[in-house]
């Protein structure tokens, strides 16, 4: 799957552990990595081991969970439109925000 981020942030934690462990702390950096390298080794959005926790329509965007109350939201991108019908056959994502407690880490 190939990614692509908005900003420099996200794109920083997803390849540097140490700057993930910085602005995530631990606990909340090794939940991110995991999903960052399922979605590497995964072709397509549907071959991940866990679904999405939440799908939104207009854009479509997805929602992992990486703690009790934190999520990771990607956006499927597609050379069509994406929409609730096609997002899970996308091979690429971009890397939205990190929000926690109903509050944007990144």
């Amino acid at each position: 799957m190939d990614f692509t981020f908005d900003l420099a942030k996200m794109r920083a934690i997803t390849f540097d552990r140490k700057a993930a462990q910085k602005l995530l702390g631990d606990d909340l950096a090794e939940a991110f990595l995991s999903l960052v390298a399922d979605m590497r080794n995964a072709m397509y959005l549907d071959e991940l081991v866990d679904a999405p926790a939440t799908v939104q329509s207009g854009p479509v965007i997805l929602e992992y969970k990486l703690g009790s109350d934190c999520i990771l939201e990607v956006q499927p991108i597609g050379v069509q439109a994406v929409d609730m019908t096609n997002w899970a056959t996308v091979h690429r994502v971009k890397f939205v925000r990190i929000v926690q407690s109903g509050k944007q880490v990144i």
